[in-house]
């Protein structure tokens, strides 16, 4: 079977980055840490490409719009950095970091809140990805690219109350590791699932809608609601990762020269409750062992 990422990647001088949803939290700050960076070109897209106004004006920071939801907007971004950067072009990575949760009771959603979700958050990564692997396969010298789709602990483990976030993150984990294995070794196409837990960001705000509230599940003993309220103290106790640190680490992964990991975990909390996952499957698969051989 053809591993992901069999080789190490070194990141080209003068690389183009790609990121989606810079309009604010984690795309905002790699953004800016990349815009920061010496030798690194940009290209930030938002749906609204006046919310990037934090980035400074120059030729090597293109601010495009970009609604991950849409074939043709996917298509005339990518088309419009070719004829911005000319024959220098190429992407080198990208950040699939555009999305939202949606929170509340299951019950509750509406199909059109549903289908929405997934599309932003595993369609739209899937459809910038493909993108991106169309440019970098045809590029001379197997220059490339590694490409980042920013899941969750959501993506690993799930919670009450966000059962269609879990759904679409869940999603691009499962997509990314079977794509990443489609590639062949000499195309040095790679891709990194990066899976932080909370964020000090505005996630909790504009990034975050909620379903209306089924009256079946409004007692203070529902497991969401007990959810819900550990997670606000968190909050307000200061939990969380500075986004700063996210946009850290990604450049760490691509600029230092060794193989890119497939999974990312980052934070503590993350680390410590997906190993606690993984141990309680390993453990599950020995109590029913008995029960799971079959046909054999």
């Amino acid at each position: 079977m053809n591993p992901a990422n069999p080789n190490p990647y070194r990141l080209p001088e003068n690389p183009v980055w790609l990121i989606t949803g810079c309009s604010s939290g984690i795309g905002r700050e790699i953004a800016k840490y990349i815009a920061s960076k010496p030798n690194q070109r940009l290209i930030a897209t938002a749906r609204d490409p006046s919310t990037l106004s934090y980035l400074p004006e120059s030729h090597d920071i293109l601010k495009l719009p970009l609604d991950v939801t849409s074939p043709s907007s996917v298509n005339g971004a990518f088309n419009a950095a070719a004829a911005h950067f000319g024959d220098s072009y190429h992407i080198d990575v990208v950040v699939n970091n555009a999305g939202y949760s949606l929170s509340g009771d299951t019950e509750a959603a509406t199909e059109e809140q549903t289908h929405q979700e997934i599309e932003t958050l595993f369609f739209g990564t899937a459809r910038v990805s493909m993108k991106a692997v169309e440019v970098m396969r045809q590029e001379k010298n197997h220059r490339g690219g590694l490409i980042f789709n920013v899941s969750s602990l959501a993506g690993v483990c799930a919670f009450p109350g966000h059962a269609y976030y879990h759904a679409g993150k869940f999603a691009v984990e499962g997509w990314t590791e079977s794509v990443a294995k489609e590639m062949h070794p000499d195309w040095n196409i790679n891709f990194c699932i990066v899976e932080p837990s909370g964020v000090k960001t505005n996630f909790e705000g504009s990034s975050k809608k909620y379903m209306d509230p089924h009256p079946a599940y409004t007692g203070d003993d529902m497991p969401a609601r007990k959810l819900e309220a550990i997670v606000s103290q968190a909050l307000k106790g200061g939990a969380g990762i500075e986004p700063v640190a996210i946009a850290e680490a990604l450049f760490k992964v691509a600029s230092r020269g060794e193989k890119i990991p497939l999974h990312l975990a980052l934070g503590d909390v993350s680390l410590k409750l997906i190993r606690a996952k993984f141990e309680a499957r390993l453990q599950n698969l020995e109590t029913y062992r008995e029960l799971g051989a079959i046909g054999s």
